[in-house]
């Protein structure tokens, strides 16, 4: 994103108090920046509508979270960057889900994907990866999570410059691995510890990457203590003693910063380190600390994590009611698999029915895209003309040359003509509504169709182009777009004419036009 008078600054400032345990300054803040900005749609304000839904995400404002995605949507959209929309929607599940709201999150999900898929902004595209990996982690979706969350620490693009995005992208990798083997260690079913062992020593290894990279950006408060925290955890069965020791240290920090989730998974992590240790009281009073830190608003697999811990290490203790209890829970734990898979199912049909929606459509467009300018090319044109005459409907058609197409070529080469018909049809489609169709009919000869004109429609669009062609020509450094001019012919069937004769007509009439004014 590019920077504007210290605009970007000030966002990321905001972005990373609210990542890091000061989301109500970080969302007064960016509230001043968004008055400021007015309501212009640019990059600064989709951005700055962004970070104020991380901040009430981080806050548990959900009706501000939910206001700040319908903003940055609608902002991504004016200005034509699906990145934007695709972080957005990325918030918008998160924030439901975490609300017990839920949402259509299959339908948001394959949106995020495609809005991702669209995006040429690197670090947007990072972001979403992350948010995406996020959205997927709450649905258990760790198939899915986790190759987000790679391809977001593989690129480590940055957008807003934050120093410290390439060691959340590590802590995210460490988290999600961790938390799928915890999954599968509830099972009880001893065919999964290989996949569990592989995704303990995945976490550990991300773990270790965040605090390598930590420690190389310098990077103070919170950041150190959850690096800490998540190599611990990956390590509290290996030396649980020394574990021990840090997570209770890094509990106890992120106690006093307010974050209280991330307090109550070291409190967690720190119980399972006592019970490995065979310090059964001190597992206890920890598990049960970590049960009252938690607030009533944490992820659903958080409040797994830290209610199946307290009642393993109760039943290790010897409390019978505990034994039943964990039986209970494994039974839940399997049934909660099985409705795990059944999502994994579902989500994946999804996204694989809606992109061969969007390759049917790509072919469908590449059929009848003229490949040098974008516009639509001669099938389209056909296409546009013979439903025309079926319907009946009233069109009318510019036939549109590009006059001095031939000098340029030969003077300054092909290269800069193509350059000269790529600005021509961006310039029609511009000047052209939505419902009208612009085609390159072949060389330098362009068409617009518009349906159902008025009476003034096709005169005006014919003023609104040259004066845009003008426009061009007249600011131009380059010489062949200095060079500029169109020549126009236009015929309507709203004259009487027949729509089958209107390509010709308008054809006659901009070579009369050309002729004039070759003679003028």
């Amino acid at each position: 994103m590019r920077e504007t008078s210290g605009v970007t600054a000030r966002i990321a400032a905001a972005m990373t108090r609210a990542q890091s345990g000061n989301p109500a300054e970080a969302g007064q803040e960016i509230n001043r920046l968004l008055v400021e900005l007015g309501s212009e749609p640019s990059h600064e304000r989709a951005a700055a509508e962004y970070v104020r839904a991380v901040a009430a995400h981080h806050a548990t404002d959900a009706v501000e979270a939910l206001d700040a995605v319908d903003g940055c949507i609608r902002v991504a959209r004016a200005i034509d960057e699906p990145g934007w929309e695709a972080n957005a929607i990325a918030i918008r599940i998160v924030t439901l889900i975490r609300t017990g709201e839920g949402g259509d999150s299959v339908a948001d999900l394959v949106a995020a994907e495609n809005a991702l898929s669209r995006t040429r902004d690197l670090g947007l595209a990072g972001w979403a990866h992350t948010g995406l990996g996020y959205a997927y982690d709450l649905l258990r979706l760790y198939e899915l999570c986790i190759p987000h969350f790679e391809l977001a620490a593989d690129g480590d693009h940055v957008p807003l410059g934050l120093a410290e995005a390439p060691a959340i992208n590590r802590l995210n990798l460490a988290e999600s691995n961790l938390r799928w083997a915890h999954e599968l260690e509830r099972l009880g079913d001893t065919s999964y510890d290989e996949e569990i062992r592989v995704r303990r020593q995945a976490a550990h290894h991300w773990a270790g990457e965040a605090v390598d990279v930590i420690v190389g950006a310098d990077l103070l408060g919170y950041w150190p203590i959850a690096g800490r925290m998540w190599l611990a955890a990956s390590d509290d069965l290996t030396d649980a003693s020394e574990a021990a020791v840090i997570l209770k240290d890094c509990r106890d920090q992120l106690a006093k910063l307010g974050d209280l989730e991330l307090a109550a998974i070291a409190g967690t992590y720190l119980a399972r380190s006592y019970a490995v240790s065979g310090r059964l009281d001190d597992a206890l009073e920890a598990a049960q600390r970590a049960g009252s830190d938690l607030p009533p608003t944490s992820d659903p697999p958080v409040e797994a994590l830290v209610r199946h811990t307290a009642v393993q290490i109760a039943a290790e203790a010897g409390d019978s009611g505990a034994v039943s209890g964990l039986q209970y829970a494994r039974a839940i734990s399997r049934g909660w698999w099985a409705e795990r898979l059944r999502g994994l199912y579902a989500v994946r049909t999804a996204l694989a029915n809606h992109e061969l929606s969007i390759r049917h459509d790509a072919e469908w467009r590449a059929a009848r895209e003229d490949p040098l300018t974008g516009v639509g090319n001669r099938r389209a044109l056909d296409e546009r003309m013979s439903v025309a005459h079926d319907a009946g409907r009233s069109i009318a058609v510019l036939a549109i040359d590009v006059d001095n197409l031939k000098i340029i070529n030969d003077s300054y080469g092909h290269a800069c003509g193509d350059e000269v018909l790529r600005r021509v049809g961006h310039l029609l489609r511009e000047q052209s509504r939505a419902e009208d169709v612009v085609a390159r009919a072949g060389g330098d000869e362009f068409v617009v169709v518009l349906d159902n004109p008025d009476e003034r429609g096709a005169r005006e669009l014919v003023d609104r182009i040259k004066a845009a062609a003008e426009r061009v020509a007249a600011v131009a450094v380059e010489p062949w777009f200095a060079m500029l001019r169109l020549s126009i012919g236009q015929a309507t069937s709203t004259d009487g004419t027949p729509v089958n004769e209107l390509m010709a007509v308008a054809d006659q009439r901009m070579y009369a036009e050309k002729r004039r004014r070759r003679t003028q």
